[in-house]
Order: structure tokens, then sequence, then C-alpha cells
């Protein structure tokens, strides 16, 4: 890695002494910014100069906008080309493209200059007609930049300034090499600005192949110990972790939620909504268009809970979320960090709350000292826990509310489909009552443990255990036959009569549903469960 020169960070500097343009800084004016943020001030004079930056900086540390103001101050009056865009800012999401346009927008069209995101999931040939058109800066992810590139829509032989952003987390999806691909296309010795939580591996290559006697800056080393942010972790029994999680949901206030996968998103949100508490989720198997009206419900505050999978985690800035909430702890440091950094952003006060489970309890600890952080920690063994309380935590109505999910929202695509699923009020009743009753028959075990016991010590064989385990509504034993009389459901499931089928007598289903009460397993037919 090349020997870089660093610059040590001064106090916060107005943006009026610095040199940007009357227009740049009468809309920074009306946005309400009149002085620089660390990162800002070190950045902005070697980056309005044309160097080279290479940029550490804490999440929410206002990068994106120092990065935005050099380019466009840049490019003010310039002359563009058809095809050939005079900045690249390359990102690793979609959802972090969008949010860097919006950004680079009013600054950009102040100056008469014009900036296109090019992102995947998006039609193509609208990207390519914009970009044919000729526009100063492109914001793109590198998959649908290479994309264009090839079919001869975008040349990158008068790029300027190229900037990588969140380049850590290009490297964790595997993108560096394209971004190698498309930093070798771009004429050498032009700028070059790259931004990373961690500038080491696979990013110190890119920078040791691609920029040419880069300017370091560093703001406060990468942890989650941001000042304004208090950080709590709760402790809490499997049988509360929905009744937790919804109190902490139904506070006032804007909050997010983060799940490890992309059906517990839905799910959390799901069961949310059924208990009155609006939420809608973001994870990556949702198709751009209702991404993209999720996100913008969420900022306008169209509603006031998203729950989402990590790729919400990085970069993406939400004004006034007061909360973060990791539903499933996260695995190592890093996803810790950027997880949290959705809150207390730019100075502004935030909480995070972690739920550990039993088994989950050594290992968040473990994150939580590797972020450098103190947090509270409390043992939770239902929703009336006082803690909640002092968090802000409230009991939801417990009546469904529209899914916020399904409304339109300005901001979203034209012709957004919103007819999956429909547009029904709330949540699906018959799930809502399943998993009620579920949860009525998982009481019920817990407090008849004892019977289950005797039942089991009793009666050893397979079969034995499974009608014994039928009898409370357990799941059956291996040794189950494959459908008996009642298929899945005791009454109205979905078998009727099924002699020698796959499960027993009362099958899957109940009263209620699947999980019915007499449970899955019911009386032991076929072939294990006779020996």
């Amino acid at each position: 890695m090349p020997k870089a020169r660093r610059r040590s960070a001064h106090r916060s500097q107005r943006f009026e002494e610095m040199a940007l343009p009357e227009e740049v800084l009468g809309v920074l004016a009306q946005q309400g910014l009149d002085r620089s943020f660390e990162i800002q001030e070190a950045i902005l004079p070697d980056a309005l100069a044309g160097r080279d930056v290479l940029a550490r900086a804490e999440t929410g540390s206002g990068k994106t906008l120092a990065f935005t103001l050099a380019m466009t101050s840049r490019f003010r009056g310039r002359k563009v080309h058809r095809r050939r865009p005079l900045g690249v800012v390359l990102v690793p999401t979609r959802e972090l493209a969008v949010q860097v346009v919006d950004t680079i927008h009013p600054f950009a069209r102040s100056l008469g200059i014009r900036a296109q995101l090019v992102a995947g999931g998006m039609n193509i040939e609208k990207q390519a007609d914009a970009v044919a058109r000729g526009v100063e800066i492109i914001v793109a992810t590198p998959g649908r930049l290479i994309d264009l590139a090839e079919r001869g829509a975008l040349m990158l032989d008068r790029v300027e300034t190229t900037v990588i952003d969140e380049a850590d987390h290009m490297a964790d999806l595997g993108f560096l090499p394209q971004v190698r691909d498309i930093l070798a296309a771009v004429p050498m010795g032009t700028q070059k600005m790259l931004f990373s939580a961690t500038l080491d591996g696979q990013v110190e290559e890119i920078v040791d192949a691609f920029l040419v006697d880069p300017v370091t800056h560093e703001t406060v080393p990468v942890a989650a110990a941001v000042t304004t942010m208090r950080h709590h972790v709760l402790a809490i029994e499997p049988s509360a972790k929905r009744e937790v999680t919804a109190r902490l949901a139904a506070r006032r206030g804007r909050t997010l939620l983060f799940t490890r996968t992309q059906l517990g998103a839905e799910r959390v949100a799901q069961e949310l909504v059924e208990v009155g508490v609006a939420a809608a989720a973001l994870h990556g198997s949702k198709q751009q268009g209702l991404r993209t009206n999720v996100l913008a419900g969420f900022r306008q505050g169209g509603f006031p809970v998203l729950v989402a999978t990590d790729v919400a985690a990085r970069g993406l800035h939400i004004d006034d979320v007061t909360m973060v909430v990791h539903v499933d702890p996260a695995d190592d440091v890093k996803e810790y960090v950027h997880r949290s950094g959705r809150t207390a952003r730019a100075g502004a006060e935030g909480t995070v709350v972690t739920l550990a489970l039993p088994h989950q309890v050594k290992k968040t600890r473990s994150v939580v000292e590797g972020a450098r952080v103190e947090p509270g920690w409390d043992e939770v063994a239902d929703g009336e826990a006082e803690v909640l309380g002092a968090l802000g935590g409230r009991r939801p109505a417990g009546e469904p509310v529209d899914d916020p999910a399904m409304t339109k929202y300005k901001g979203a695509p034209r012709k957004l489909d919103l007819s999956r699923g429909g547009k029904r009020p709330g949540a699906d009743a018959q799930r809502a009552e399943e998993r009620r009753a579920n949860e009525e028959r998982r009481a019920s075990w817990e407090d008849d443990e004892e019977f289950v016991g005797r039942a089991g010590a009793g009666a050893r064989g397979r079969g034995a255990r499974g009608a014994s385990r039928s009898a409370t509504g357990a799941r059956p034993a291996r040794g189950a036959g494959k459908r008996g009389a009642g298929g899945r459901s005791a009454a109205g499931g979905r078998g009727q009569e099924n002699p020698g089928g796959r499960r027993g007598a009362a099958g899957r289903g109940g009263a209620s549903g699947r999980g019915g009460a007499a449970g899955r397993g019911g009386a032991r037919g076929g072939r294990r469960g006779s020996r």
C-alpha cells in the first residue's frame, strides 16, 4: 500500500468559508446545514483540488455529502458528451444507490448538472436511454454498470472522478473483482475517492493498484461507541421474544428492527401488523419497486416500524430513527456496528437494543465487547419487565391494522403492482389465529411437562412415545405412520379419511389449522408405530 499523507481534522468549519459555489451554499442553507462535519471538513479541500482520497470514517459521519459537494462543484459548467459521464459513484446495493442519488439531486439541479441512477432490478432500457442523452454523474451498482458498458450504452473514457463507497461491504458481497474491472476502464491518473470502514485485504489491493498518492483521512475508529448512542442487551426467554419485540416496536418514534433472514423479516412484520403495529419488511427478495415503496413510506412517516435484513444496514440514512432493535443478534462486530449505526446519526441520540436468547448470550457478549460498548444487561422473562417501560416499550393495541406494504407512497415507481396478496385490511386472520393457538398450546405443554415426562418414561417404544405426546399436542415421534385418518387436520384440515396414510388420527391440524388441539402426531399408524 503506498505511503499516504495524513492530515488532521480541525474544528468544525462553516461551509461558506470553503471554496463552494454560491448555488451549493444556497442548497445547504435550505437544508439547514451551515457547518461541516469532521469528515467533510477533512475531505473537501483535497477532493475539490482533484486529489485521490482514502477515507475511513464511522457510519453516519456525512461522507456522502462530502463527495457530493466535491463532485457537483467540480463539474459546474462542464460540457458532457453522450454516453460519457464525468463522474461515477459505485455503491454495493440498490437502496444505497437510491439514497446517494437523492442526496446529489438538489445540488446537481442548482448547478444545471444531471445525475442518473444505474442499478439492477430496474428497467435497463430507461437507464441506457438516460445515459445516452448525456449525464454528468452516474450512481451505479457494479453489475448494472458493466451490463451497460458491454452493451455499448456507457463509456468510461471521459470519467474524471470515481467514488467507491462502502468498499468493505463491496468486498463482503464479492463485488471487488467487478470494481477492479471498472477502475481498469477509467483513465489512470484521474481522481479516485475510496470510502471504507476498514482498509485491509482486498480493499488494500484496490488502493495499491489504482490510487495515486492518496491523502488518507480517518475520523473516529470504527466502533459503535458513539457518545449519543445507548446500548442495551435483553437476555430473554424464547417464549417472551414475540411479546418483547411487539412492545419495543409499539413505542413512540421511528424504529428499525433487524432479523437474520428474509423469512424472519416477513414473519416479524406480519406479526406486528396482527397486533396493531404498522410495520413493513425490507429484504433482498422483494421486487425493487416494492422495496423502493417501503423505504419511501418509512422515510415519509407513513408507518413507524421497518423490519429489515442486513440489506438495510449498510449506508442507508433514514432521518429520526431513534431505536434499532437486533431481533436476531448480529453475527460479528462489523455487522453490529453497521446495524446500530442507523440510529444516533450525525450527532442525534438513539438507542440500540439486542434481544439475546439463552444460547446467544455468550456470543452477544463477545460482539458488544468487540464493538467497544458497555451495554446495560437485563434479564427479561415476559413483556411486563420494567426495563421495557424504561426503553419506551408499550403494549400494542392488539387489533390488526392495515398492512402498510399495501399502500403506495410518494416516490414509488409509477407502475407499482400492489395486488400481490390483495389489499386486504390488516393481516391474514387465519394465520393470526393459528399463531395464537400455537402459543396457547406451547404454554399448556410447559404447564404439563411433568405429565409428558412420565408418559415418555413409561412408554419407551417409539409408537407409545408418539401416542403420549399427541395427547398434549406435541410433535410426533419419528415412529409415526405415514398418513392416518384425519390427514393434516382434526377438524376441516387438509385430509379427511385416509387410512394407512402418512400421519396418525389427528394429523397436523386442529380446530384452527395446522397446529390444532390434537397436535401433529395423533394415534400412530403405519410402519414403525405398530412395532
